[in-house]
């Protein structure tokens, strides 16, 4: 019998890497060889809650630190830390704190923090001293704060400690609808810190954080996504938008502006909304030069391509949508998109296309298919991941997808509000049996990613593509 432990360290953490997180789990109760090959890698990605499933305290908390603490060799294994303070019981006093000093300073190699609620609840002065100061030391690349429960921890924080927190090169915030003044100067005392060094900015904010951060200045920006789904009501380019981006069009790689969609809505009536370009946003040939990815509207790279905008021909992803406008709206408007860039030229660097423009109306089934073949006839041969309409939705051929010969990902994006289309489609109907034709079709094909509400309303579903197995190709359902 093979002697496995006897491999080299470094083919079992290659062969590790590959495992889902259950496995490695059940890997560290095998044996102390395994579990110190194992336990590293488990921690890279560290999610600490301070209240369980069950709305009790989680112990594990405090035992997890005490470890890291103790053990600074395994502390330095951590590269993302999430801290989420987040609680639906009354009695959240009990809850352990999610700041210590010991355990974060051991964690020299941490790149990424994210901080969901307020984690300054259970901490006192000194403690939130400590770790702004460990956060500013670690010069993190990305600070996340992706929850409007993070209100109270950025307003108990003072403006020396503000400018602490603003060195990571990424910075991304959900501040949520608030306008208060008071938060209004702690945003922007932060901003305003951050930058001279920040390469990458997400916010969602409405119009008066907007308006804080237009009249600001990054000059190494080469990320931007802003988006307002709370007080913006109409597809409208915002006020002061046009001049910030005029500053910092030319480092700009990734380009996001942002849309309301249908996706996590449930069965809530949104307006229609989204950050646009007009007639004064100063679009020419060379505007954007360094673009890469971009998503937002569709209306936007028609105003590019009419603009002759050139860094489309380079684009690498593209995500458009339709912010919830009506088909009658959407069918046109997506032809009068497809016209300017069949006239400004192909997208022969697309690798990634995410056209979710649709609200499942019978019309829209039947055009499906012909915008497929449109966008065939634009980025066909280098096109590897597509996001959005499932080619056997409708009346949907499935041989357009044979003029995608790179093909190698097709996912469908939850969005509850298509939920109902299961029952209309029959999709409850053996879904590997599509998959298995869809594979024929598309050579290159490696995964498919379904909502698992269309199969049998379990959790979303991915089929591996084998083809390799000595009985010919091979479907792998995974969950």
């Amino acid at each position: 019998m093979p002697d496995w432990l006897s491999l080299p360290v470094e083919i079992w953490l290659h062969t590790l890497d590959l495992q889902p997180l259950r496995h490695l789990t059940a890997l560290c109760l095998t044996c102390s060889q395994l579990l110190t090959i194992t336990r590293p890698i488990l921690y890279r990605h560290l999610y600490l809650t301070s209240e369980t499933k069950n709305r009790t305290p989680n112990a594990a908390v405090d035992e997890t630190f005490g470890l890291l603490a103790r053990h600074p060799n395994l502390a330095q294994s951590v590269r993302e830390l999430t801290l989420d303070s987040r609680s639906d019981s009354e009695s959240y006093v009990r809850n352990p704190g999610l700041l210590d000093a010991d355990s974060l300073r051991n964690m020299t190699q941490l790149k990424r923090v994210t901080i969901i609620g307020d984690v300054s609840r259970r901490a006192g002065r000194q403690e939130m001293a400590n770790f702004i100061q460990i956060l500013h030391d670690l010069r993190l690349d990305e600070l996340q704060i992706p929850a409007p429960g993070a209100r109270a921890f950025l307003l108990a924080l003072s403006s020396s400690q503000l400018v602490q927190l603003a060195n990571p090169k990424r910075i991304a915030f959900y501040v949520g609808p608030d306008r208060s003044e008071l938060l209004l100067s702690r945003f922007s005392i932060l901003l305003t810190a951050a930058g001279p060094s920040i390469t990458s900015l997400s916010l969602t904010a409405a119009q008066t954080h907007l308006n804080a951060l237009f009249i600001l200045r990054f000059p190494a920006l080469h990320s931007l996504e802003i988006t307002n789904p709370f007080d913006l009501r109409e597809i409208t380019c915002p006020r002061g938008f046009n001049s910030f981006l005029s500053a910092h069009h030319e480092p700009l790689k990734h380009l996001h502006l942002g849309y309301v969609d249908r996706r996590d809505t449930g069965s809530a009536v949104l307006s229609s909304a989204a950050i646009v370009f007009d007639e004064f946003s100063g679009l020419h040939p060379t505007f954007l030069p360094n673009l890469q990815t971009f998503h937002g509207h569709y209306r936007n790279v028609e105003m590019m391509a009419r603009a002759r905008v050139q860094s489309l021909a380079g684009l690498r992803e593209l995500s458009i949508g339709a912010a919830l406008s009506p088909p009658s709206e959407t069918i046109p408007g997506v032809q009068r998109m497809l016209n300017a860039m069949d006239a400004a030229g192909r997208l022969d660097a697309l690798t990634v296309l995410d056209f979710d423009l649709f609200q499942w109306d019978d019309v829209e089934l039947e055009t499906a298919s012909t915008f497929v073949r449109r966008w065939a006839a634009l980025c066909g041969p280098t096109l590897e991941v597509w996001r959005g309409l499932l080619p056997f939705t409708g009346s949907w051929p499935l041989n357009d997808f044979a003029a995608f010969p790179r093909l190698r990902v097709i996912h469908f994006p939850k969005d509850y509000r298509l939920l109902n289309i299961a029952a209309r489609l029959d999709l409850a109907v053996d879904v590997s049996q599509y998959i298995g034709d869809i594979t024929s079709i598309c050579n290159a094909l490696e995964e498919v990613k379904v909502i698992g509400d269309f199969v049998d309303g379990s959790f979303d579903k991915s089929w591996m593509i084998d083809r390799r197995s000595p009985s010919g190709t091979a479907l792998r359902q995974v969950e």
